[in-house]
C-alpha cells in the first residue's frame, strides 16, 4: 500500500484521525496543567511532525506563533539531538528564545515517537508557562539576563526518568515553581496518549511510519497554497505600521512580493532593535507572516508544513524584528503582533476582498505577582482582547483575540489566583471604526486590589497612542488606555498596587472597512400576532460625522 501510494479515501481518514490525534492531546494537556495560561487561556499547542521535523498536523485551537515557528524549532534540536539519539520515553525541552518562539516564558518539549522499536515521528508541545523568574514580564527590561531563566536544549527526561538536576534548576529559579512542573507534566501526559494514538493508527493501518501520510498531505497542501498565490497579481506591495514602542514609536516596514506562485515578506526598513523588551525574533516573525498569508489565500486547509513552503521571511539582522542576542524580548507579542496588519495593509490594493481592517491587537495582559496573606507567594498573567478589523462583508467581531488566540481569562479564575476584585468588565459600545462594516468594539475593566500587600504590577498593551487602521475610507478604531487611581500611566512600565488601589484598562477597538455612508444595517422588528412571531427586516442608514484619518483605496 505504501509503495503505490495512499488513495484519496484513505488519505482523508489518516488526514483526520491525524488531527483528531492532537487534538486529543490538546484536551489532555488542558485537563492536567496547572496554570491559567494553559487551563483557561488556551496558550499552547500541540504539533505532530515526520521524523524530518516537518509539521504534519496540529490541534485548531493551537497558536499560530507556535504551530508556525514550531516546526524550525524542533529541526534545530534535531541538529543538536540526532534521530538516532532518541530512546522511548525521553522528551528534550529549551525557551532559548532564538531557537523557540521568542520569550522564556514559553517552553517547547521535543518527544520521540516509536512503533515497533523503530522512529516513526515527533511530538512537539509549547507552553507559556506562569513565571521564568527575572523581573516580571515587562517591556522595560534592558537585556534577557533580566527576563528570567534561559534554558538551553537538554534532556529533561531520559527513558521515561526526570532529571532531577534540571527540575531542581527550574523550580529555584520562578515564583511558583508547582504551576510550572504541573505544566512540563501536563507535556508528558500529551505526549503518551498522542503517542498511543499514532501506534494505533499505524498497526490499524499497516504503515510502517508516517512519511507515506506526511508525503501526500504537504505535497497537496503546497500545490493548494500555490494554486491560490497565483490568482495575485504580481508585484511588489509596500506598507508601514507604527507601534507604541517604550519612549518612541517603532516602525514596521514590509514589502510582500509575489512571483507566480511564491511570495517573500521583506522587512527591510524596519526599526533597529531596541534595548526593551520589544523584539521579537525571526521565529516568531516568520509564524505570523506565514498565518497572515494562510488566512489570505488557503483558510480551509488544514494547517501543515506544506503551507509554508511557498513562503519565504527576511528581516534585517539587528532590527526589531530578528535582535541579535542578548536582546530583551520577552514583550515580543507587542511587536509581532502588528505583523499582519501590516502584511494586510501592503496587499490591501491586491486583493481587497480578502484582507480585514487593523484590529485591536496586540493581545492585552495583566501580569501580577506578590504575597498573599498567608505568606504564600502568588503570580499570574491573564489576557483581555481588542475587537477585530472590519472586512468586506462583515463587521468586526468585539473582543476577539487576532492574530493570536488567546482566550479571556475569566473573572472567577483572575480573583481566584491573586487578591484582585475585578469591579466592572464590560464592551466598550460604538467604539469600532465606523465604515460600511465597523469594526470590534474593545473593553473596560476595572480592577481594585484587595490586598494587604503591595502587588507588583506589569502590562502588555499597545495601540495607546496608534489607533487600528480602517481601509477604504473605514475610520480608525478606539485607541486604549491605563489608568491607575484615575491618573493616566505609562503601561511599558511596571507598577505596584497598594491596597485598596483602582486600576482602569480600556482595551483598543478594531478599524472600519469602506465608506461610512455606505453602511446598510438590518434592523430586526418582531411582530407576535395570532401566536405566531414573524422577523421583518428593514434597511437603515448608518451616519457617521468625524474625520477619516484611515487607508484610501485609491
Amino acid at each position: 500500500m505504501v509503495r503505490r501510494g495512499i488513495d484519496p479515501i484513505t488519505l482523508e481518514v489518516l488526514w483526520s484521525r491525524l488531527i483528531a490525534i492532537a487534538e486529543e492531546a490538546d484536551r489532555e494537556i488542558t485537563r492536567t496543567a496547572f496554570s491559567t495560561t494553559v487551563r483557561e487561556s488556551h496558550m499552547f499547542a500541540v504539533v505532530i511532525l515526520d521524523t524530518k521535523g516537518y509539521a504534519i498536523s496540529q490541534a485548531s485551537s493551537a497558536m499560530p506563533s507556535y504551530v508556525g515557528s514550531m516546526p524550525l524549532t524542533i529541526r534545530k534540536l534535531l541538529k543538536m539531538f540526532p534521530s538516532e539519539s532518541f530512546r522511548p520515553d525521553d522528551l528534550l525541552l529549551t525557551n532559548d528564545p532564538w531557537l523557540g518562539t521568542g520569550h522564556l516564558q514559553d517552553i517547547t518539549s521535543l518527544s520521540p515517537v516509536f512503533h515497533k522499536k523503530n522512529l516513526v515521528g515527533f511530538i512537539g508541545i509549547t507552553s507559556h508557562v506562569a513565571d521564568m523568574g527575572g523581573k516580571l514580564r515587562s517591556p522595560e527590561v534592558r537585556d534577557i539576563y533580566e527576563e528570567g531563566l534561559q534554558l538551553p536544549p537538554c534532556k529533561y527526561m531520559a527513558e521515561g526518568q526526570v532529571n532531577p538536576d534540571i527540575l531542581r534548576i527550574i523550580r529555584s529559579n520562578v515564583r511558583v515553581p508547582e504551576q510550572v512542573e504541573g505544566d512540563l507534566i501536563s507535556h508528558t501526559a500529551g505526549v503518551k496518549l498522542a503517542s498511543q494514538r499514532i501506534q494505533a493508527m499505524l498497526e490499524e493501518y499497516k504503515l510502517p511510519d508516517l512519511d507515506p501520510v506526511a508525503t501526500t498531505i504537504f505535497q497537496r497542501s503546497e500545490n493548494a497554497m500555490r494554486e491560490a498565490i497565483k490568482k495575485v497579481p504580481d508585484g511588489e506591495y509596500r506598507f508601514h505600521v507604527s507601534t507604541d514602542g517604550y519612549d518612541e514609536p517603532l516602525i514596521i516596514r514590509v514589502e510582500v512580493r509575489v512571483r507566480g506562485s511564491s511570495i517573500v515578506v521583506d522587512f527591510t526598513g524596519t526599526s533597529p532593535q531596541v534595548d526593551r523588551g520589544l523584539n521579537a525574533v525571526l521565529n516568531y516573525v516568520f509564524a505570523y507572516s506565514a498565518y497572515s498569508l494562510k488566512a489570505l489565500f488557503c483558510p480551509t486547509v488544514p494547517n501543515n508544513e506544506g503551507n509554508f513552503r511557498p513562503v519565504t521571511v527576511t528581516a534585517p539582522e539587528g532590527s526589531i524584528l530578528n535582535p541579535r542576542y542578548p536582546a530583551p524580548v520577552n514583550g515580543r507579542s507587542m511587536v509581532g503582533q502588528f505583523i499582519p496588519s501590516a502584511i494586510f495593509g501592503a496587499l490591501c490594493k491586491a486583493v481587497p476582498d480578502l484582507v480585514q481592517a487593523a484590529s485591536g491587537s496586540p493581545t492585552w495582559a495583566i501580569n501580577a505577582a506578590g504575597v498573599d496573606k498567608q505568606s504564600h507567594r502568588f503570580a499570574g498573567n491573564f489576557f483581555l482582547n481588542g475587537g477585530q478589523g472590519a472586512s468586506k462583508n462583515h463587521d468586526g467581531i468585539s473582543c476577539l483575540s487576532f492574530p493570536s488566540n488567546t482566550s479571556n481569562t475569566p473573572i472567577e479564575i483572575l480573583e481566584h489566583i491573586v487578591p484582585l476584585l475585578v469591579e466592572r468588565k464590560a464592551i466598550i459600545r460604538d467604539s469600532g471604526g465606523t465604515g460600511e462594516f465597523v469594526g470590534g468594539n474593545g473593553q473596560q475593566v476595572i480592577i481594585k486590589s484587595l490586598s494587604d500587600a503591595q502587588i507588583l504590577l506589569s502590562f502588555l498593551s499597545e495601540r495607546t497612542r496608534h489607533p487600528a487602521y480602517g481601509l477604504f475610507g473605514g475610520k480608525n478604531g478606539r485607541i486604549g488606555k491605563v489608568t491607575l487611581n484615575g491618573r493616566p500611566i505609562n503601561p511599558k512600565r511596571q507598577w505596584v498596587m497598594n491596597p485598596g488601589d483602582r486600576l482602569v484598562l480600556e482595551v483598543p477597538s478594531g478599524g472600519g472597512y469602506g465608506d461610512p455612508k455606505d453602511r446598510k444595517r438590518e434592523s430586526i422588528e418582531l411582530d407576535v400576532r395570532e401566536g405566531q412571531l414573524s422577523i421583518q427586516k428593514a434597511r437603515a442608514e448608518y451616519t457617521f460625522d468625524g474625520e477619516y484619518s484611515g487607508i484610501s483605496s485609491s
